[in-house]
């Protein structure tokens, strides 16, 4: 959802959303977006005056029977990430993305072994695969080649991070260096950090995106007809 900036037209997207909350009433629904006001004074960067727009947007609440939901974070993580004069500040952009869990993925045990696209692309692939493929065994052929795979799973599972938790961990390390910016704005060494975090994790996050397009394409090959 976007808001309008004026307010006739903010007037019309809440009568909209209104209109929606009823005919959705009895099944889940969730709203997200940038509705161009905010709910209390505290949330806008400069000034914590309560204005009729923001009367109007949270009767729109009440009356839709919305609920905001609970959020973790920096407010404001935005900057055009340069130094001196030409840095702008968070608390200036105004800006912060947003993202909704709506159902946390189960773990299950036993799952079968799925060679993963990004191991293929670490340095020292080829030599792990070369140091298990030479050992011997005195087994029969198909014997031998299900033990030199077993081996091999091993070793791949501790090549390194999984992509989304790699990513995940980036993420945190990121939030904790954003966090201290916000009391330290011009703490050069922490910019250079979140210089630096922001360029590992734009790598993480594609890694990230391929390694759950191959999970889908698993999935969907699993279930079949059962995913359309």
């Amino acid at each position: 959802i976007y808001g309008v900036c004026d307010s006739y037209g903010r007037r019309s997207l809440w009568a909209d959303l209104i209109h929606c909350a009823h005919r959705f009433k009895m099944s889940p629904w969730v709203m997200l977006g940038d509705f161009n006001v905010t709910r209390f004074g505290h949330e806008h960067s400069s000034s914590s005056r309560i204005t009729k727009a923001m009367n109007e947007f949270n009767n729109m609440i009440r009356t839709a029977e919305l609920e905001d939901l609970r959020t973790s974070g920096c407010k404001l993580t935005w900057s055009n990430l340069r130094k001196g004069r030409a840095a702008i500040a968070k608390n200036i952009s105004d800006h912060s993305p947003i993202s909704i869990q709506l159902l946390q993925s189960l773990r299950t045990s036993g799952r079968p072994f799925k060679f993963l696209k990004f191991w293929a692309d670490h340095c020292d692939f080829i030599q792990i695969v070369k140091q298990e493929w030479v050992k011997t065994y005195p087994r029969l052929p198909l014997v031998v080649i299900h033990l030199k795979l077993k081996c091999l799973k091993g070793c791949l599972k501790r090549l390194s991070t999984r992509p989304d938790t790699l990513a995940y961990n980036l993420r945190q390390k990121l939030y904790r260096i954003q966090d201290q910016l916000d009391a330290r704005p011009e703490d050069e060494e922490l910019k250079n950090q979140e210089i630096i975090l922001r360029q590992q994790l734009i790598q993480a996050n594609k890694d990230e995106e391929g390694f759950y397009k191959q999970k889908s394409r698993i999935q969907w090959l699993k279930d079949g007809d059962a995913n359309t």
